[in-house]
């Protein structure tokens, strides 16, 4: 159909304004976070496989037939998504000391990537430094987690809003150093800083600084919104501070077209940034550099950051 080639045009074009990646990609990496295997699984993928890089398969229990599972890991890897378990399940072996059989597990499932993290376990710097090294050393990537969910017991921060940047570098770095290939960013994390209301300014200075001292091929910024909370306005702040290209994490699988819509700045997100920019291009070079309006829109008002204890 004639029809066709005019919205590959467009698609081509909004990929070149926006200098987006292609797969296999280094940077403006998408992982997707799956937590309901059966329903949302390689098949719901499948269309716009193009678009993900990354797999962490949460949903491994209480299915009527195990082999859901298998079968999952080898769709997506048949689309050339990498496929990691999620730390969850790493923390869980480390818990019950069967690191082996988990290992083990891990290679039968055809599982090809490694989260390692310290949400529950009071591991060192040192120790998970330690885990890279023994992934590593199995042919894994290993992808090394900075920070915790809760703040009271993560050496990374001083509240729950801001952090430490130079214990947040420690961890980061060290992590790299010991070999992880990359660093995922706990979403807690990010979104305190950002502030769901984008309001943290103190905790977005703090972001930036620890971004500019890592290889922007080794970060991947986590999303999370387990109370409900949005994670555009957020994804659409990383987006003009890194460019379309950044590396962004736990991206729920319905939700990864509007991603890839913000990262050509073709959405309500920052007020409609590629085409406010379309109309003159001599104010900025890039359409992710264009100015945005002091962000309100579908916000809760009177929202203030809470203060530490």
């Amino acid at each position: 159909m004639e029809l066709l080639p005019i919205l590959k045009k467009f698609q081509d074009q909004l990929d070149a304004d926006s200098e987006r990646t292609h797969k296999p990609r280094k940077t403006g990496i998408t992982m997707v976070l799956i937590m309901d295997v059966a329903n949302y699984g390689p098949k719901y993928v499948e269309p716009f496989q193009e678009l993900v890089d990354r797999i962490k398969l949460l949903d491994t229990f209480w299915h009527h037939d195990i082999k859901i599972v298998q079968e999952a890991v080898e769709g997506f890897r048949n689309m050339d998504m990498g496929v990691a378990l999620g730390g969850t399940q790493f923390e869980i072996a480390k818990a019950q000391k069967n690191i082996k059989e988990y290992i083990k597990l891990l290679k039968q499932l055809g599982i090809n990537e490694v989260e390692v993290e310290n949400h529950g376990s009071g591991t060192t710097l040192q120790e998970m430094q330690d885990e890279v090294k023994m992934f590593k050393d199995e042919d894994f990537i290993v992808v090394g987690e900075v920070g915790k969910k809760w703040w009271w017991k993560d050496p990374t921060r001083v509240s729950r809003d801001l952090i430490s940047v130079e214990r947040t570098l420690e961890q980061a770095l060290g992590l790299i150093e010991a070999g992880a290939d990359y660093v995922y960013w706990e979403g807690m994390i990010v979104r305190g800083l950002i502030g769901t209301q984008l309001e943290n300014k103190h905790g977005q200075k703090q972001l930036l600084e620890v971004a500019k001292a890592i290889d922007p091929t080794k970060l991947i910024f986590e999303l999370w919104d387990d109370r409900n909370l949005p994670n555009h306005p957020l994804i659409a702040w990383l987006v003009k501070e890194f460019g379309p290209n950044v590396n962004l994490a736990n991206i729920m699988p319905w939700d990864v077209k509007t991603v890839e819509w913000i990262r050509h700045g073709i959405i309500y997100e920052m007020d409609h940034p590629y085409m406010r920019w379309a109309q003159d291009k001599s104010a900025v070079k890039k359409w992710w550099q264009i100015e945005s309006p002091d962000y309100d829109i579908d916000m809760e008002r009177g929202y203030q950051l809470k203060p530490p204890f």
